[in-house]
């Protein structure tokens, strides 16, 4: 069974991703068209289009803690999710903080070029202090980090999965407005109440879908995942 990662070699990423993977036996192409049994592609650019919907595509992308040293790693679905490999063995995850307790201030963090008037007004409402963070490339000044912007807050809205993923390691709760990974630990709506509860099984279970590039090149990863195929 042939087995290739499409890779773009002007970018030190995707060149980093694609010497794991051929450490651990896979063939190389910087060619998009290149067909195989299985196909890794590293998010949806390169090569997507051409494989997105081959029934053996193993997709890259970012990591919702360790990068550059880890990527998440999903068989692509028809519907453009990713399914990913689960397993009992401990491994390797951030430490989080206790929730926070107070419900007064929200910060809202949009997505780039997002308009959050209707959200704004909306999550004034509910709470008794609201501000907005720009994403940093709709800003024309530098921003403070995005951790620190997080921890002045008892509520998060967002759209973004790490985003997200760094309030609630912070004990932030969190309203995701988009369908992802956080979704068994954060509100789906800024009506609904506030997620306070446990976070380690979700944890254990976000911790099985990034894989460090160490763990690919060993072969580990490519071993856990191939029996989702």
């Amino acid at each position: 069974m042939q087995k290739v990662i499409h890779f773009n070699p002007s970018l030190q990423h995707q060149r980093d991703h694609a010497e794991a993977f051929r450490a651990c036996g896979f063939g190389v192409t910087s060619s998009p068209h290149d067909a195989a049994d299985i196909h890794v592609i590293s998010g949806p650019w390169y090569a997507y289009q051409q494989w997105r919907n081959h029934p053996r595509v193993l997709m890259i992308d970012r990591a919702w803690w360790g990068d550059p040293e880890y990527v998440s790693l999903g068989w692509l679905q028809t519907d453009g999710t990713r399914k990913f490999a689960s397993g009992d063995k401990p491994r390797a995850k951030p430490v989080y903080e206790p929730w926070k307790t107070r419900d007064y201030s929200c910060l809202i963090l949009a997505d780039y070029g997002q308009d959050v008037s209707d959200l704004y007004y909306a999550a004034s409402q509910r709470f008794g202090c609201v501000r907005v963070r720009k994403h940093p490339a709709d800003e024309t000044q530098p921003v403070p980090p995005l951790s620190s912007a997080i921890r002045l807050h008892d509520a998060v809205i967002c759209g973004s999965g790490t985003a997200g993923f760094e309030a609630i390691m912070q004990g932030v709760p969190t309203v995701c407005l988009s369908k992802n990974e956080l979704a068994p630990v954060c509100s789906a709506s800024i009506n609904a109440d506030l997620y306070k509860g446990d976070r380690d099984e979700w944890l254990h279970g976000m911790s099985y879908k990034q894989w460090s590039l160490a763990e690919i090149a060993s072969g580990e990863a490519w071993e856990h995942l191939k029996d989702l195929i």
